[in-house]
This record gives C-alpha cells, structure tokens and sequence, in this order.
C-alpha cells in the first residue's frame, strides 16, 4: 500500500483527536461562535500569508492565536452587547477578509480554495510534526490547568471570585485553540473544521457523564471522524472536509439515537 496513504491516516488520527479534545472545552463554553470565529480566523491568516509571502504556517498560527486571544476581552455581564452577537460581527469580518483575500489572489486560486474544503494533498511529513506538537502541547495545558478549565468553563465570574487567574488562564486557552486550528486549517478547509470540533464533543456528552469520560469519548470520536473521512476522501476522490462533516454528523447522529433509546429502556 502506497506509503503516503499511512501518512494520512496518522495526520486524520491526530488531527482529529485534538480537535476532538478541543471540542470538549468550546461545547462546553456553550458559545459556539467562538469555535467558529477561531477558525475563520485562521483561514483569513491563511488567505493572507499566501498573499504576502509568509510561512504557509506560522503566519496563520501568529495571526489566529493572537485574534483568539482577544476574545478574552469580552465577558458577559459587563456589556450592553451579548457575547454571542459580539463573536457573530468578528465571525461576519473575518469572513468578509478572507473572501476579500481570496479575491485579491493572482493567477491560480486552487492552493487557496483548498484551504475552503481541505485536502489530503495538503498531507505532509513536517505538517504531521507541527499538527503532533500543537496537540501534545494544548493536552499538556489540559492536564495542567484542569481544574482552573473546569471552574472557568462553569462562570468566569465563579472562577474570578475563587481566585483563579480566568482572564489569563482563558487567553491561554484560547490562543492554544487558535493554534490548534490554524495548523489542521489545511487537512481539514476552513468552512468545514468547525464541525469536527463540535459534532464529535456534541456526542460524547450525549452519551457520557462526567468530565474524563466526555474527555476520552470526544478525542476518539474526534479520531474516528478524521480517519473516516479521510479514508472516504482518499478512495472516493472526494473533498476531504465533506468527509468529515458527513462522518462526525453520523457518529453525533448515533450518539443522539444511542441516549433516546436508552432513556425508553429506563
């Protein structure tokens, strides 16, 4: 079997396994424009370190991380303007940047468009080293600042009144997502990676309770989305994010069926 096809499946593996473990925290922020506004991000850092010549990855890391960042300025309670209408205008502008810098785009716009849909052309040695170190470095961030991710995610207020540093302890959290994002920007496009860090979190919490069982479930259902529709995508000479929409929605969709059909047994 053709070695690069080996390659894919262990950048899928990865790949899905930290969106997956993603997933779990921004599910649980309960403010889904923020996965999408860090993804959006990171395809307008594409767009644009395409147009200037920049690293094809560390201009979108820097730009995506740091826009995520600032997400941290926003708390709820403490403005007249919702937070989930605040994310939906930066959601709106990065949008428009991104399509505006694919406009811009001179001669072929194929390596760009890919960026919209993902490709496993896109698959690389040194893009499974960088996707391997950005997914090893959030899970250790993880496990260290667990309990701080556990009283954050539950009130930003809770978290300040206790003591907990929230602001930067949810900076960080949120850089580290934007760089997560921006590095699997390229196997996965754009317009579609907002599914694998929701539907496979979506899924695990319909059918498991409590924090670590979530946690597990979610970063093997994120795998098991990735490696599925990157196989599909290989074999069927198909778009390789639509795989994995389509993979990660059936797997939620089983979930779901799996919890109603327990809930009649009891």
């Amino acid at each position: 079997m053709d070695p690069f096809f080996y390659l894919v499946i262990v950048a899928g593996a990865i790949a899905g396994a930290s969106c997956g473990l993603l997933g779990v925290y921004l599910v649980a922020l309960r403010l889904a424009f923020i996965g999408i506004f860090i993804s959006h991000t990171a395809m307008a850092g594409s767009v644009y370190a395409h147009l200037v010549g920049l690293d094809p990855t560390v201009g979108p890391v820097v730009v995506s991380s740091l826009a995520s960042m600032c997400l941290a300025g926003i708390r709820p309670g403490r403005s007249r303007l919702d937070p989930n209408v605040a994310l939906a205008i930066l959601f709106s502008l990065m949008l428009g940047l991104t399509f505006l810098g694919i406009g811009l785009v001179q001669g072929s716009r194929s390596e760009i468009l890919g960026l919209l849909w993902g490709s496993i052309l896109f698959v690389r040695a040194g893009s499974v080293v960088v996707i391997a170190v950005a997914a090893v470095v959030f899970a250790v961030f993880a496990l260290v600042f667990n309990k701080e991710l556990k009283v954050l995610l539950f009130s930003r207020t809770i978290a300040s009144a206790t003591g907990v540093h929230e602001t930067f302890v949810y900076a960080l959290f949120l850089g580290l997502a934007g760089i997560v994002l921006a590095v699997n920007l390229p196997l996965v496009g754009g317009l579609m990676i907002f599914s694998l860090i929701t539907n496979p979190a979506a899924a695990a919490y319909q059918i498991c309770r409590g924090h670590r069982a979530v946690v597990v479930a979610s970063t093997l259902f994120g795998v098991l989305s990735a490696v599925g529709g990157f196989i599909a995508s290989y074999y069927l000479n198909l778009p390789t994010g639509a795989c994995i929409v389509l993979t990660s929605t059936l797997l939620f969709a089983l979930a779901a069926l799996s919890r109603t059909l327990a809930r009649r047994v009891d």
